[in-house]
């Protein structure tokens, strides 16, 4: 085998070490954060004019490059949304929480996904983890729990086996 060859082996632990390290790929390439968030304003303002496609591909850009920045797992999420693939925007928001639990945002988000989807028992779920782990002593939270209580009324009524 030549020596310049690397094994199976060695790119598993290479990978194990990587995700030990809490590294991001920016990081280990040398892009800044002030690079990182010029994509993302370039993406948000491809998001906000429409242009879903162009702002999908810099916002998958940015979780690949940055896997632990919820802001980014948002915007894939909200992309995802907009062009009603809501599985995949409920995967992003999952993240999203994961990485920042206490952010009412992405259960919201997560509860209109499955509402759109008709799943109206995890839309109840992820209001029911907004109200637990939201603080209620925020602006942010007392906003977004106000917007949950209008989408738990209409997550209501899945035992009698109503669809959204």
């Amino acid at each position: 085998m030549d020596s310049k060859t690397i094994t199976n082996d060695e790119i598993a632990e290479a990978a194990r070490k990587f995700i030990a390290s809490e590294a991001s790929l920016a990081e280990l390439k040398g892009i800044s954060h002030d690079e990182l968030e010029a994509v993302y304003s370039l993406g948000f303002n491809y998001y906000r004019t429409g242009k879903y496609e162009e702002a999908a591909k810099l916002f998958k850009f940015l979780v690949l490059f940055d896997h632990l920045n919820a802001k980014y797992w948002m915007a894939i999420g909200a992309v995802q949304q907009v062009s009603k693939d809501y599985e995949g925007a409920v995967a992003s928001y999952a993240y999203a929480s994961f990485l920042d639990i206490s952010n009412p945002k992405p259960q919201y988000h997560a509860a209109e996904c499955f509402l759109a989807m008709g799943d109206k028992v995890n839309a109840r779920s992820a209001i029911d983890a907004l109200e637990m782990y939201s603080p209620k002593d925020t602006e942010l939270g007392r906003t977004y729990r106000e917007k949950a209580a209008a989408l738990k009324k209409l997550a209501a009524g899945e035992e009698t086996g109503e669809k959204a």
